[in-house]
């Protein structure tokens, strides 16, 4: 693995994702709004980065295609960068899953940018039928493009629950 690419495009994802914060930050009150505007984004954050999870399990290419980005990049937790098409071609190649589920503890907004984090809880059956569950942290920027919050970056990171080894 050529680890000098992948922390080239680590730095391009967060020089990208740096700059999009601060050019919306003349939009970007000095306090976070608080009130029933700033709640139904936060609301609108979770229900996207949830609609993306649902479709990746339920193998809704369609949706994760509207989902994502155009520039979107990943990191997963082997530390692989992968782009949109990389992404639904993995979803594609993917064990059936028979639960996924994302617990979206964190959301913070910057203008049209928002910030999610949280744990994604999944569980399959391996070839000897036996159910293997696996949590995995999760770090997403989403941006507000033409209305709908779309995922431009994703980070995950294998989680071991206190007390699960």
């Amino acid at each position: 693995m050529d680890y000098a690419l992948v922390r080239l495009r680590i730095l391009r994802t967060i020089v990208v994702l740096a700059s999009t914060t601060l050019l919306s930050a003349p939009q970007r009150p000095s306090s976070p709004p608080h009130g029933k505007a700033s709640t139904r984004e936060r609301s609108a954050v979770e229900t996207a980065y949830r609609a993306y999870l649902r479709a990746w399990k339920d193998k809704d290419y369609a949706a994760l295609n509207r989902l994502l980005s155009d520039d979107y990049e990943a990191v997963n937790f082997r530390g692989i960068v992968s782009t949109k098409a990389n992404e639904i071609a993995t979803a594609k190649e993917d064990r059936d899953y028979i639960d996924m589920s994302g617990d979206v503890m964190s959301v913070t907004l910057f203008g049209h940018c928002a910030i999610a984090s949280g744990l994604i809880d999944a569980s399959w059956k391996d070839d000897q039928g036996k159910t293997q569950q696996a949590t995995v942290r999760f770090l997403a920027i989403l941006q507000k493009q033409k209305g709908e919050w779309k995922l431009i970056a994703t980070q995950s990171t294998k989680f071991n629950k206190p007390g699960t080894g």
